[in-house]
């Protein structure tokens, strides 16, 4: 059986190399895109729950940290957080970035 020299598999390696990387690119992309529509879906309801009074003082922290014990490791959603982007769904909207 002959063996193919390892030099001759450089422009195969290309190739494959270039397609994962592409592949991986446009993962992270739409992983990306769908983090901040979780985001802002979250962060009106965080806003529209506050907003109304149906939630009371101290419940966002509670909502932060029964989320860490459903989700161990969870990251992103301390109550600071989930403050900050129920602030920054009122100032932004989601189909400006559902767009991108």
């Amino acid at each position: 059986m002959n063996q193919t020299p390892a030099s001759d598999f450089v422009k195969d390696v290309k190739v494959i190399k270039a397609a994962i990387l592409k592949s991986r690119y446009i993962a992270a992309r739409l992983a990306n895109a769908e983090m901040l529509k979780l985001y802002f879906a979250i962060g009106a309801y965080v806003s529209r729950n506050s907003r109304e009074g149906r939630w009371g003082t101290g419940a966002i922290e509670e909502i932060s940290r029964l989320l860490q014990k459903e989700l161990p490791g969870l990251r992103g959603f301390s109550a600071q957080n989930m403050r900050s982007i129920g602030s920054s769904s009122k100032n932004v909207g989601l189909r400006q970035f559902a767009r991108q």
